[in-house]
């Protein structure tokens, strides 16, 4: 079967194709980069601020969460100074879980580290009264 005259038919050279598909990635279309957070991705954030308790991270354009000092190191961390993280730094976290009550976000760096051998969690014992 022959298609019609009126058939349009579109030829794409190779670089054309390219350009479509890194335009399309840098437009949303990469998990990375769309507006909804996958789970399992990993995302380089940037320190939005600093905490007792964590830090802030921007992941994604518009989305922030709570990378808890637990998530940051094996080792025990008193301050998120310790680990040598500081605002406005770059850190690869991943997407661990999303709260579905409260639509928060769980994220790790740890998770992308390796465990070091013979590493013993220290109890956190209470500051004194």
């Amino acid at each position: 079967m022959r298609p019609s005259p009126s058939t349009k038919w579109t030829v794409w050279a190779r670089s054309k194709f390219l350009q479509q598909v890194e335009h399309r990635r840098r437009c949303g279309e990469d998990p990375r980069h769309r507006g909804h957070p996958e789970v399992g991705e990993v995302y380089d954030a940037k320190v939005v601020s600093i905490m007792p308790y964590g830090c802030f991270v921007e992941f994604m354009p518009s989305k922030e969460g709570l990378l808890h000092i637990s998530e940051i190191s094996w080792e025990r961390l008193e301050t998120v100074e310790e680990a040598g993280i500081k605002e406005g730094d770059k850190i690869q976290v991943k997407l661990l879980e999303i709260d579905q009550k409260t639509g928060k976000f769980r994220l790790s760096h740890k998770v992308l580290t390796e465990k070091p051998e013979g590493l013993r969690r220290t109890p956190r014992t209470s500051p004194p009264s």
